[in-house]
């Protein structure tokens, strides 16, 4: 249930934060501050990593109300556990994987939702032309050639073409957010993936 003293009240705009300035606070450095008790550093976390979390929240449940309580209790739960939590560089996969626990084991039964993404309709988004999956020689034909295609993926080869394109994880990264065996059946799993998109496109 959400906390009620840990208010979510920001409006969801689309992905604003997909461009990062070069100056900005190493994670590493960042994340140790708010470890610290630096609630300057906690905002910061906050700012940066609210709409790109709601984005992929929704994009596993298709939930806004599931998707709001499960990034609250997040941030409830690294405000109150900050000195409790190990060092990371990559906060952003750390919040995923979080955000992918809390949703999943928390709200829906994690049995329940690794079957749902067996489904068809499991994990649904679009890529845009500005997404590095794109050459940026296509035209929007192609664009749209190449969305109809990743439509029709099965939701696990969704999931990983998200990850690695949209969200830059590495297969390491990937596994552990996706449950694999390892990272020979991750490279796999994206091989097929591609070769499929690859075959449409021709």
């Amino acid at each position: 249930m959400p906390r009620s003293h840990f208010n979510v009240s920001k409006q969801f705009p689309a992905e604003r934060n997909k461009t990062r300035s070069a100056d900005k606070i190493p994670d590493a450095t960042l994340w140790d501050q708010f470890r610290k008790g630096s609630d300057a550093a906690f905002i910061e976390i906050y700012e940066q990593y609210f709409d790109r979390l709601f984005a992929y929240g929704m994009r596993l449940t298709g939930d806004e109300s599931l998707t709001k309580d499960g990034i609250q209790e997040v941030f409830f739960d690294l405000r109150n556990l900050r000195t409790k939590l190990g060092s990371t560089d990559h906060i952003r996969f750390y919040l995923l994987k979080c955000l992918k626990r809390k949703l999943f084991r928390q709200h829906s039964g994690w049995e329940k939702r690794r079957a749902d993404l067996s489904e068809k309709d499991g994990f649904g988004f679009e890529l845009s032309h500005e997404q590095i999956l794109i050459d940026r020689q296509l035209d929007g034909e192609r664009i749209e050639q190449l969305n109809r295609a990743i439509a029709v993926l099965s939701p696990r080869k969704k999931e990983i073409i998200y990850y690695f394109f949209y969200e830059g994880l590495s297969y390491a990264e990937i596994r552990e957010l996706m449950g694999m065996d390892s990272d020979h059946s991750t490279r796999n799993l994206m091989y097929k993936a591609l070769a499929f998109l690859r075959k449409t496109l021709r």
